[in-house]
Order: structure tokens, then sequence, then C-alpha cells
């Protein structure tokens, strides 16, 4: 695996930690420990992308705001494409 896909593996794998933690015990609550077991990553590896706990914070809103302003895109894709407009 070159290096570039598994660093961006793992970031998706704290994001994707992070969010679950954060939603079960809330911010304040939630510890770096926590997100690093469920992730399945060093404490290294999760500083190398987010250097804070509000920045991983941070990381997960832009990453759930990205997701849902991709959804308008994709509906209006399959729209076209289901009248004809594009095939």
């Amino acid at each position: 695996m070159a290096q570039q896909e598994r660093a961006i593996r793992t970031r998706h794998a704290i994001l994707k930690a992070a969010a679950s933690v954060f939603d079960e015990r809330g911010y304040e609550a939630a510890t770096i420990g926590e997100i690093l077991t469920r992730a399945g990553v060093t404490k290294g590896a999760l500083y190398f992308h987010f250097p804070s706990k509000q920045a991983l914070a941070e990381g997960v809103l832009n990453a759930q705001f990205a997701e849902v302003s991709l959804a308008p895109r994709v509906c209006k894709l399959q729209e076209l494409v289901d009248t004809g407009l594009l095939t």
C-alpha cells in the first residue's frame, strides 16, 4: 500500500472513530485515548493529522459538511440520468 493511501485510510479511521466517540460521550467527555483505541492508531498518527482535540472535532464537522454538500449534486445528477438528459 502506498504511503499516501495509508495516510488517507488512517485519517478516515481517526475521523470515523472520533465522530462515534463525540456522538456517544459529547465533546467534553470524549478522550483522545478512547478515540485512539477505536481507530486502532497510535497517538503519533493522530497528532500527525490533528494537532489537538479541537482540530479533530473541526475535522469531523468538516467531513460531515462535505458529505452533506455532495448529496444535492448526486441527486441532481441522478435526476439528469432519470430524465434522459444524461446517459
